[in-house]
């Protein structure tokens, strides 16, 4: 089928035909049709996060000592598919056991990475380097995970002469387990962890810091004995201390937690700070629930930190289905979303392990769909881990046709920063059947990431870009749908996403004589169009699912027939209620009307259908004032020429009386303005 494009932004527009004469007065204003200014849909709010797990090389490396460009490949490998499966942040682990999956002055090169604790990678590389720059080059946010107090695990190798737990001997105890501890109630200890995370923070463009569950060790550890830290305790009872001996420890990990949180927001107040504890606090909250008690157990009073705030995100660890009854996971969701009283985000940890049967990918679909239920102002979750989603294929696919089809932004963190960055400059340019979208910023440093917006025909969707973007490539048309609208924003490291700038794009698409089977016309006597004006057809009510051309084909079989034996059908272009432009009369020829003025020099708009019965739609008003623009551009009109079929004759109500309301309230002579400004046309 021939189509034709004109060259201006996204065009459509609307005419009314000659035999249009309605005569039923207004009964409405424009203010009462119920049409709003054009909305851009907003982009997706969801967080989308996996761990990467080090520790015992459960995620990466594969298996320690491997080549650098082997790990950095199968770094990649993960972030891709990460990227590919729509989500936004991952979650890696960089200190599994007092040591460093980067350069550090502070702990020795991690064995899970060279094989050898203390011995770089060859060739050298930093791993945390690379990972932050490749995450973000996918769009992806990378918080940094760490164990605050593990000095030693039993799947990291022999203690190296490099150790912690070697070169500072007095702030670790021995597990029965094989594990070695930091003692959490000595400032010593508090102060290298806080060190190591600074030094992180502080050398590294990353987008969170992230602790798991592990404070106090669970009792496994140490054989079911009591944690070993008798020498301190003893210390502070001698100095005055009177806490019981839960409490001191407690109080040790709380002072330690909010310290935290304080110095991150000290230094980078968009580094978000998360915690991912054990997902029951205490047994018996909320009443159904029975397990482990990390209050009693861990010594982590998790409720305390998510009711002070000393957060940004909290992801419990609720790795128990919804069906299970003393652990369920909307009820223990349900519960932890009563004690957000500072409404930081509430993120879950989910997880079914490594099961791939069709009844665990159900249950993560159904915990996802929890999460929004729950939590609809900041929905997300965190999956346990990067592996069970590569190698569960079933799964991963699941989630792309499904709760993550579409991209997602990060939700705002608005305690951390409210304001929005400014909107970008946004500029278009046409090359044969593409559209090419540039943007700019004046102020690149506060943007993060970029949404590109586009409408094909009605229906609208986006793309999420780096904050390195500067272009995207658009085709004119999808199918039958061209592309109407193009809006871009720019998002801050804080998740705020700023005012849209919206622009149409410099084609519009209208469909040929041809696509309609159209007569040729008998010669008639030529014009210059010097003003632009709107009729409607007057007919019978046409329905979007009608055939428009058909009903086109038919007035012009009508109008050139024996009875009324005119040249060609009466107007230059057509709207059919799909919002489809169709070509009428060549626009340098005279139209024709039913009605006593002389149409010369009137380039006739015309709505297929009858307007004084069905209703006006948005979509309509913006192809026709698009169109208008074009043509205001094309033959030099100015926008004050734009009129209707009743502005020049007492015989007719026509276009109708839910068309006229926006000509006399001038919504439509100010919107073409608008759009003669976004393109620099000279009528504005």
């Amino acid at each position: 089928m021939f189509t034709r494009y004109l060259s201006f932004f996204a065009l459509i527009a609307v005419v009314s035909m000659s035999s249009c004469s309605s005569h039923k007065p207004l009964t409405h204003h424009a203010s009462q049709a119920g049409i709003q200014p054009t909305t851009v849909p907003d982009a997706v709010r969801e967080f989308r996060a996996a761990w990467g797990a080090t520790v015992a090389n459960i995620n990466w490396p594969s298996k320690p000592g491997l080549p650098a460009g082997e790990q950095q490949k199968e770094a990649i490998a993960l972030l891709d598919f990460l990227k590919e499966h729509h989500f936004n942040a991952v979650i890696f682990q960089v200190r599994p056991q007092a040591d460093a999956l980067y350069k550090s002055a502070l702990e020795p090169w991690s064995y899970y990475l060279t094989g050898q604790q203390g011995k770089a990678p060859e060739p050298f590389y930093d791993p945390l380097e690379f990972w932050v720059k490749a995450a973000h080059e996918r769009g992806l946010e990378l918080h940094v995970w760490l164990n605050p107090y593990r000095a030693h695990h039993v799947a990291g190798g022999p203690v190296s002469d490099q150790s912690l737990v070697k070169t500072q001997p007095g702030l670790v105890v021995s597990l029965k387990e094989g594990y070695w501890w930091f003692d959490p109630s000595l400032k010593e200890t508090q102060d290298h962890g806080v060190n190591v995370v600074m030094d992180i923070v502080k050398r590294y463009d990353i987008d969170g810091v992230h602790f798991d569950d592990y404070f106090y060790p669970y009792p496994s550890y140490n054989k079911n004995e009591d944690f070993p830290d008798t020498v301190s305790w003893k210390k502070y009872q001698l100095a005055g201390g009177t806490l019981s001996r839960g409490d001191w420890r407690r109080k040790s990990v709380n002072d330690f937690i909010e310290r935290l949180y304080s110095e991150i927001k000290k230094e980078k107040k968009h580094v978000k700070f998360g915690l991912s504890p054990f997902g029951i606090w205490r047994p018996g909250y909320p009443a159904s629930v029975e397990g482990f008690d990390q209050y009693e157990e861990l010594y982590a009073d998790a409720k305390l930190w998510l009711n002070k705030g000393w957060i940004d995100y909290f992801s419990p660890q609720l790795y128990w289905p919804a069906s299970r009854l003393a652990q369920s996971y909307p009820v223990l969701l349900g519960w932890w979303s009563g004690e957000n009283t500072m409404n930081r985000h509430l993120w879950p940890g989910i997880s079914v392990g490594r099961d791939t049967s069709s009844i665990n990918t159900t249950e993560v679909i159904n915990e996802i769909m929890i999460s929004r239920g729950v939590t609809p102002q900041s929905s997300g979750v965190v999956h346990w881990s990067m592996s069970s989603l590569t190698k569960n294929t079933k799964l991963a696919q699941a989630l792309l046709d499904g709760p993550y089809k579409k991209q997602a932004l990060v939700p705002p963190s608005s305690w951390l920063d409210p304001i929005a960055p400014v909107a970008p400059i946004v500029r278009l340019k046409k090359e044969q059947d593409i559209v090419t979208v540039n943007w700019s910023h004046l102020g690149k440093n506060d943007v993060s990431q970029w949404v590109i917006y586009y409408q094909y025909g009605k229906s609208w969707n986006y793309q999420i870009l780096n904050s390195e973007a500067e272009s995207l490539t658009l085709k004119n048309g999808e199918g039958k749908n061209t592309l109407n609208s193009i809006a871009v924003s720019a998002v801050d490291r804080s998740g705020n996403e700023s005012v849209k700038t919206t622009v149409f794009p410099d084609i519009v698409h209208i469909e040929s004589r041809k696509a309609w089977n159209a007569s040729e016309p008998r010669p008639y006597k030529q014009q210059v169009p010097v003003r632009i004006t709107v009729h409607h057809e007057g007919g019978k009510v046409l329905p979007d699912t009608a055939s428009a051309a058909t009903r086109l084909k038919n007035i012009q079989t009508w109008c050139m027939g024996p009875d009324r034996k005119w040249t060609d059908i009466p107007y230059h272009y057509l709207i059919a209620p799909d919002g489809t432009v169709y070509e009428g009369r060549n626009p340098l020829t005279v139209g024709e009307t039913n009605t006593e003025y002389d149409p010369s020099g009137h380039l006739l708009i015309c709505f297929l259908g009858n307007y004084g019965q069905q209703k006006m739609n948005q979509h309509l008003l913006d192809v026709l004032s698009r169109l208008i623009a074009h043509f205001c551009i094309q033959y030099n009109i100015s926008p004050e020429a734009i009129s209707t079929h009743r502005d020049h004759s007492k015989m007719t109500t026509c276009p109708g009386e839910n068309i006229y309301p926006y000509f006399k309230n001038n919504y439509v002579k100010q919107r073409v303005k608008e759009l003669l400004q976004q393109t620099g046309g000279t009528k504005g």
